[in-house]
């Protein structure tokens, strides 16, 4: 898994090894579309400051991220790494201060984070920015102002998606310019028709064992059931059994058929996470808690749902979570929100798992 953080310096591309190339003396921004390489680069910045010093913190937002981190540098001696409100309720003092995806911030949060620490590296993407519902976040532009600079400088590279998921997550997300920034082709996004979302459950353990998959994310809209009921109650979504849109109903559903699975799921103020990205079990968690995380296999169930124009940005950031196969499970009719069922942006044909029975 550390390969997946920290490539090597020779493994870079020009632009990338310029930023790694900088002295520590002087803050950056930097910019760039999912899969361009920014957590790569603030890796590679925290190492060169841990060789130096150990007044360094790395902060993320979610736990997720920090845990995702964490298991990927167990090998790598670096520490120091937060989430913000741990981060928030310590206030460690350092020299350096390294955040990724920052444009999770709020103005006074990001200012917070550069008054704490003399230089500051940060990183983000605006096109990400799927927190409003909790604060109102700052663009990375304007973070780059605050640190006197004249505006966040970009990667161009996407090493993640494959041209063919990047053409369907800019539709998807309504963002422009990703598809062209890939260098690597591969399969479309994949269809797969059912009657039921059991079914659609199912399908996604039938293929996880006969393929045996290894690096597989499940990504939900809703953590609990409870808040998925909620959702319905106030009129957000409109479903008959929206408690099967949430993380704790899958996780509970892949126990009860024998498939082992990790997780994390916020509930009221508590966390229930039960994560090891080293392991090979399905990691099923939300849109937003797999933001700056990539999976080889990405499944997304429920997509016959209309979730509303204000998650679009939060869907964008699930499809582009995938390194390889994207996977799409419906019942019924395809949701709105994604290109119709027989747009040339799917492979050839969706397919139906009720005819193969």
């Amino acid at each position: 898994m550390e390969d997946e953080f920290y490539i090597d310096y020779a493994k870079l591309d020009d632009i990338q090894r310029g930023f790694v190339n900088r002295k520590l003396n002087k803050s950056m921004v930097v910019t760039g579309t999912a899969g361009s390489g920014k957590s790569l680069i603030a890796l590679h910045k925290a190492k060169q400051v841990a060789n130096i010093t150990d007044s360094y913190c790395v902060v993320v937002y979610t736990k997720t991220l920090r845990r995702y981190f964490e298991d990927g540098l167990k090998n790598l001696e670096l520490k120091n790494v937060y989430h913000y409100h741990r981060w928030k309720d310590e206030k460690p003092s350092a020299k350096y201060i390294i955040v990724d995806e920052c444009q999770d911030f709020s103005a006074d949060e990001i200012n917070e984070l550069i008054n704490s620490a003399e230089i500051g590296f940060f990183f983000g993407d605006t096109d990400q920015s799927i927190v409003e519902f909790r604060t109102q976040t700052q663009d990375v532009d304007t973070t780059a102002h605050a640190l006197g600079l004249p505006r966040a400088e970009p990667l161009y590279t996407n090493y993640r998606l494959t041209i063919e998921n990047a053409e369907f997550a800019e539709i998807v997300g309504d963002v422009q310019d990703v598809a062209e920034k890939c260098i690597r082709h591969g399969g479309k996004p994949e269809l797969i028709k059912t009657d039921t979302i059991e079914a659609q459950l199912d399908e996604i353990i039938r293929l996880k064992r006969n393929n045996s998959l290894s690096n597989v994310g499940i990504l939900m809209p809703f953590n609990t059931i409870k808040s998925a009921n909620s959702a319905k109650a106030n009129g957000h979504i409109l479903v008959e059994n929206p408690e099967k849109l949430s993380v704790e109903y899958v996780k509970d559903y892949f126990i009860s058929k024998g498939e082992p699975v990790e997780y994390k799921y916020s509930a009221d103020k508590d966390t229930a996470m039960d994560l090891d990205f080293h392991s090979t079990n399905a990691k099923v968690m939300t849109w937003w808690c797999a933001k700056g995380l990539q999976f080889k296999d990405v499944f997304i169930p429920n997509c016959q749902v209309n979730y509303g124009t204000n998650k679009k940005k939060a869907l964008y950031v699930a499809v582009t979570r995938v390194v390889e196969n994207l996977h799409l499970l419906y019942s019924g009719q395809i949701s709105p929100q994604f290109p119709k069922s027989n747009s040339s942006l799917y492979k050839s044909n969706d397919i139906d798992i009720s005819d193969l029975f």
